[in-house]
């Protein structure tokens, strides 16, 4: 009995001690534009206590730049990126630069994708396969951003970028899933749509109350509060302390009861 005890405790503490180091690794990120905390819950098996981590994918608030390429999405969406290897990619970081070659980037590299000819539901394609996981394919054709040399860009509400003179350069692709838990995080604020994720739309980008919008000189600050991190960090410490002490007095326990056995012999 005192053994199952003990093993409890121990799975406890390992369970806690891993939630401990997510809240670390949330609070090390509270100035990466756009970054998605995480969220650790503990649920009770027949094999034990099982922890599901989950991405928190609430909005965070737009800081101001002034600066004409970043762009931060006020509501639900994600900017659509292409992989070196034609893979598309999702994110909510939206400081972006300019390419060698004129095409508009994303903060990780990689070219940004503007929207489609058309805003209706795409249809699914999972022929690309990443680690073993089948990513998303939109189907659709690529189609990068172009600013030409000395360009100042503005955007319009709808998400339109046009030049000084009014030209027309192309419309920020903003898509959604119709679950984001089914979203695999690849690292450097990106993720790639599994089956999980459901359904994909593009977004109607405007100025209109509940509609998702993109503000221009701003970007997305992590949704990470300091304060409940450091709440957190210390309930965890508690729970932990908590689980050690009732270790120390099971096996004082186990230890009274193998001397008295011993006396007994």
């Amino acid at each position: 009995m005192y053994n199952q005890y003990t093993y409890n405790s121990i799975s406890s503490i390992n369970h806690h001690m891993e939630d401990l180091g997510n809240r670390v690794i949330d609070i090390n990120n509270i100035f990466t534009t756009g970054y998605r905390g995480k969220q650790v819950s503990f649920h009770e098996t027949i094999n034990g206590i099982k922890a599901v981590e989950r991405r928190d994918f609430r909005p965070g608030a737009a800081a101001k730049t002034n600066r004409p390429l970043d762009f931060a999405i006020e509501g639900q969406g994600f900017f659509e990126v292409e992989l070196p290897d034609g893979t598309r990619a999702y994110t909510r970081n939206g400081s972006f630069t300019i390419g060698p070659n004129g095409e508009l980037l994303s903060a990780q590299g990689y070219p940004l994708i503007t929207s489609h000819p058309n805003n209706d539901h795409i249809s699914q394609d999972y022929d690309n396969i990443v680690d073993g996981v089948h990513s998303f394919d939109a189907g659709a054709a690529s189609s990068t951003i172009i600013i030409p040399v000395g360009t100042t860009v503005h955007m319009e509400s709808d998400g339109t970028l046009k030049t000084d003179d009014g030209n027309v350069l192309g419309s920020l692709n903003v898509v959604s899933f119709t679950n984001n838990e089914g979203l695999q995080d690849v690292g450097q604020g990106l993720f790639i749509a599994t089956e999980q994720a459901g359904d994909i739309h593009e977004l109607e980008v405007g100025g209109m109350l509940g509609q998702t919008q993109v503000r221009q000189g701003h970007i997305e600050q992590a949704n990470v509060s300091i304060v409940d991190k450091m709440a957190d960090i210390v309930q965890l410490n508690t729970a932990i302390k908590a689980e050690m002490k009732i270790i120390k007095v099971l096996d004082q326990m186990q230890e009274n009861l193998n001397s008295s056995i011993s006396r007994n012999i």
